[in-house]
């Protein structure tokens, strides 16, 4: 009854119009002794007496006929509008409704246990900063729409209700669904929304794909709609149709992929409020205990990450330059962007195919296949391409990368979808961050000092007391041990620099983020697959491919125009280092 209750009132605790949005209500930083004492019942049943005490005798008998209900699924026939007129002028403390919402939810609980002291506070205070300044509007059909849930509803999918259409929430929910330190029935739930959220219904999303093609293109292309939704995530959906396309007059399956309506109204919004949660952490850094962590380098990559979503004319391009660049070859499928797409809708090519981790689940040994070959395509390749520019996949979480399933000729082919984030990287970085990939293999300080300025905008400084700010920041990644890789350790000297006020060069940066979450997908595929090892072979086989060469120029002991980037000093220093 007490859970009824406090779920009921989750509702209608809605403080109304005006001076929601002032920060001093929502009173913040939270003290350290909140998350020793606070008990969310205790805080829930102080409600009703206050509630109470402001009606009238008419919404009082109201409120009190759903107190007095005895099962969940028998609530008064009562809608919103009515629940938004009864409140009207209450006044309510801000911070209560929002500590309700946070902490059953059970949102906290994404916390890993053994970081929860430095990061529970950072994650509570954030997210009430960023429920507190949603529009009341917005705020209102959250709460509501959370107070339909079941008392008996698994943490994971209250999770997963919490975020329901708020693009930043679910974004930070995809982000984290394969994070190795999440709880199992967390990350299960946060999985869905890599693909298969559920706030769209087909009928809306046909209706605004034929208002934006228009009467013509529909006709003339004879297009027609599946009865379900195909997928959907944090900002896009996709419907599966078919349409007439080219001479051949056959009818050809074309997937839509649209930017959410809600998602493009609230997105603005949102972007506009984590610039306010990167402020407020900036000016109570030392309050959270952040020492040099720079946390506003998160939520701008956050920020980046949620405003590429959006930009559908961009991705547009990005899919249309990488299906060119992989136009030879058979490992690998990107969809085609059809002609009549729009600065909204994007009609593609249909890729036939599964989530990557989702393939082969009961056959390891494909899986392991499987994990080789995504190895091959989205870490070797993009590093060791040859000549010019090479470009890879920005965001390459599971729900991006798909095993396709009908092609006969090549059994383990791989799909590469949603390239709203795309990035590039010459050859000269490429044969850089090699370097330093071999600097940590055979602990070369030396060479770790020559090449980190890849990783800097800029140029090298030729001052001695800058380089040699850098020199602690290489021991460290030197001594770091266990099973980290070459790109985790990359990505900690990436924060550590930052930290020391120094820009990373975006492109770089991006690439070691995108292999961090390929290592992720490679461990799910197959938990003995080592990316590093993996690297490291394939080197080794270039590197005897290339011995004839090498041995015609042997005087030129330092000459790097090799496909494995190394010069025949480095084959010296990595085999006797």
């Amino acid at each position: 009854m007490l859970r009824y209750i406090v779920y009921f009132f989750l509702a209608f605790n809605f403080v109304l119009p005006f001076g929601w949005s002032q920060d001093n209500q929502l009173n913040l930083p939270t003290s350290r002794e909140h998350y020793r004492i606070f008990d969310v019942d205790q805080a829930a049943r102080q409600f009703l007496p206050q509630l109470l005490m402001q009606l009238d005798p008419e919404s009082r008998q109201i409120v009190l006929q759903v107190v007095q209900q005895s099962s969940v699924q028998k609530l008064p026939d009562i809608s919103k509008k009515q629940v938004r007129e009864i409140l009207d002028g209450v006044d309510w403390n801000k911070r209560q409704v929002l500590e309700q919402l946070v902490h059953r939810s059970h949102v906290l609980d994404m916390v890993p246990e053994k970081t929860r002291d430095l990061w529970l506070p950072i994650v509570h205070d954030a997210l009430i900063l960023f429920l507190g300044h949603l529009s009341e509007d917005r705020l209102f059909e959250h709460i509501w729409n959370l107070a339909q849930m079941p008392p008996e509803l698994p943490r994971g999918e209250r999770i997963l209700k919490f975020s329901s259409k708020i693009p930043t929430l679910q974004k930070i929910g995809q982000i984290l669904a394969r994070n190795e330190f999440i709880p199992i029935d967390i990350k299960k739930s946060l999985q869905a929304l890599e693909n298969s959220i559920r706030t769209t219904t087909r009928d809306q999303l046909v209706s605004f794909i034929t208002q934006d093609l228009g009467p013509e293109r529909v006709a003339k292309y004879q297009l027609e709609f599946e009865n379900e939704v195909l997928a959907e995530a944090s900002v896009g959906a996709v419907m599966l149709g078919s349409g007439v396309l080219g001479r051949g007059k056959q009818r050809q399956a074309i997937v839509f992929k649209i930017i959410k309506p809600y998602a493009m109204e609230g997105l603005p919004e949102e972007l506009e409020i984590i610039g306010r949660i990167t402020q407020f952490f900036e000016e109570h850094q030392q309050f959270y205990g952040l020492g040099e962590l720079a946390l506003s380098e998160v939520f701008e990559d956050l920020k980046d990450a949620l405003s590429d979503e959006i930009r559908v004319t961009e991705e547009q391009a990005n899919f249309k330059r990488a299906y060119h660049y992989y136009a030879r070859s058979r490992k690998v499928l990107i969809p085609e962007v059809y002609s009549f797409s729009t600065e909204q809708v994007t009609a593609m090519e249909f890729v036939q195919g599964e989530k990557i981790a989702d393939a082969f689940l009961s056959e390891p040994k494909h899986r392991a296949k499987l994990a080789r070959r995504l190895a091959e395509i989205m870490t070797v390749e993009p590093l060791f391409r040859g000549k010019g520019i090479s470009i890879f996949h920005g965001d390459p979480h599971s729900g991006n990368v798909f095993h396709v399933r009908n092609d006969p000729k090549e059994f383990y082919r791989i799909g590469l979808l949603d390239w709203g984030l795309m990035g590039s990287i010459p050859r000269r970085q490429r044969a850089r961050l090699v370097q330093l990939a071999i600097a940590l293999q055979v602990k070369d300080i030396k060479r770790w000092r020559n090449h980190i300025w890849a990783l800097i905008e800029g140029k090298m400084s030729e001052s001695l007391e800058d380089q040699k700010k850098i020199y602690p920041i290489i021991n460290n990644a030197l001594k770091i041990r266990g099973e980290v890789n070459s790109f985790e350790v990359l990505g900690e000297v990436i924060t550590e620099l930052v930290k020391n006020g120094y820009k990373i060069r975006a492109n770089v940066g991006l690439f070691i983020k995108s292999q961090i979450t390929i290592n992720g997908i490679l461990k799910e595929l197959d938990p003995d697959f080592d990316q590093d090892r993996y690297l490291k072979s394939r080197i080794r086989t270039m590197v005897l491919k290339e011995m004839p060469k090498r041995i015609v120029l042997l005087p030129v002991w330092n000459y790097h125009g090799y496909r494995s980037l190394l010069s025949n000093e480095d084959v010296k220093d990595y085999i006797f280092k």
